[in-house]
């Protein structure tokens, strides 16, 4: 019987079974405390949105997709013992996870004390900054393509950037955030075949600022990761490379990520740095480096309008590898009735690589349960 028959499902019953543990002891310990409306919290609240999306790009042949179907179960308070749960289904993008319903998200978080939280289940590990900020809320279409490459497990199989494992977040309450984990290193929805495990960290600091005409914030941190690699499928990251090299991968990949983001008013940038040290057993050191960084006004409320650069080099040593520099261009508007957002951006490339020259796209998310 192949590994993947073996490890999908008890994996997946590992996350089932861990879940169900969780619930109960919450729900066990707010009937022990009798609060009867913390214990109706417990049960399942559905959030769920679609997104479709035409996308035109020069040259090559435009496309209707559905782009993302997602459906959300959460269910405890905040402050306590929280579950949740979340589903893809997507159609028509041109991409090996169409047609099929993925879980995405599966995971407990639980408080110990006032500044520290476990979480364990299937998530995102934290790395990065643009990773963590929901599509349904981005300024632009879709994430950077450094970001959806770079990102620990971005373009690995079906693992839409998560894993399994155990996290703790460390918050002083006056800025500073403190996150780690430990990985099962595969990535979510793949099978293991020796992978791991992942070692993730990210350090921030928030700031949130005042003014008397315009309120400001700011946010910077550092984000590092490592993990033993068996055999893994970096050709989805590292595009243009060799198949042979980065297909069934040995050794082992070191991350670092630097990022950086400021608002005042009406006006929000954010930029991030991304290196990625893939060191083989045997063979030369592959580097590859990633930026992007983005300016978004609101000229008028629900209306954004942003401009966005980008750049990739899939390794650094090699001078033919083909590279990314990307321009784009976005507005987006949010009506809040009938929960409706509309989004349209257009990129150009300025590398000459073999990719389409530029792409338009345009978007309509809809909010079926807000």
């Amino acid at each position: 019987m192949p590994e993947n028959a073996i490890s999908r499902p008890y994996l997946n019953s590992l996350l089932v079974i861990t879940l169900t543990i969780g619930l109960l002891l919450g729900l066990a310990e707010t009937v022990r405390a009798g609060d009867r409306s913390t214990s109706l919290s417990y049960l399942p609240s559905i959030s769920s949105y679609l997104q479709v999306r035409y996308t035109d790009p020069d040259p090559g042949d435009d496309r209707l997709s559905l782009r993302r179907f997602k459906a959300m179960l959460d269910g405890g308070p905040k402050d306590r013992l929280h579950y949740h749960l979340q589903f893809i289904y997507k159609a028509n993008n041109n991409s090996a996870t169409d047609n099929r319903i993925f879980m995405q998200d599966a995971y407990i978080t639980y408080p110990i004390g006032l500044s520290l939280k476990v979480k364990v289940g299937q998530f995102i590990p934290p790395f990065g900054l643009e990773r963590f900020q929901p599509d349904r809320t981005l300024d632009f279409v879709d994430r950077t393509d450094v970001t959806t490459r770079l990102a620990v497990n971005g373009n690995l199989g079906d693992s839409f950037a998560r894993d399994r494992g155990i996290q703790c977040d460390w918050n002083d309450h006056m800025g500073v955030q403190l996150s780690a984990g430990v990985f099962q290193g595969a990535g979510a929805n793949n099978p293991g075949r020796g992978n791991g495990p992942l070692g993730v960290a990210r350090l921030s600091y928030i700031h949130e600022g005042s003014g008397q005409v315009r309120k400001w914030s700011w946010r910077a941190g550092l984000a590092g990761s490592a993990r033993c690699d068996a055999d893994q499928n970096f050709s989805g990251q590292l595009p243009g490379l060799s198949k042979s090299l980065t297909s069934r991968f040995e050794g082992r990949d070191m991350r670092l990520n630097a990022f950086a983001q400021v608002g005042w008013g009406p006006l929000r940038a954010q930029g991030e740095y991304f290196r990625v040290w893939f060191e083989p057993t045997s063979g030369s050191e592959i580097a590859a480096t990633g930026t992007y960084g983005q300016v978004v006004y609101l000229p008028i409320e629900r209306v954004t309008v942003g401009l966005r650069y980008e750049g990739f080099t899939p390794d650094v040593h090699e001078r033919t590898a083909p590279s990314l520099s990307q321009w784009t261009t976005a507005v987006t508007c949010d009506l809040p009735w009938p929960s409706l957002r509309f989004s349209t951006d257009y990129s150009w490339r300025t590398d000459g690589g073999t990719a389409p020259s530029s792409v338009w796209r345009v978007q309509v998310q809809y909010f079926i349960f807000p």
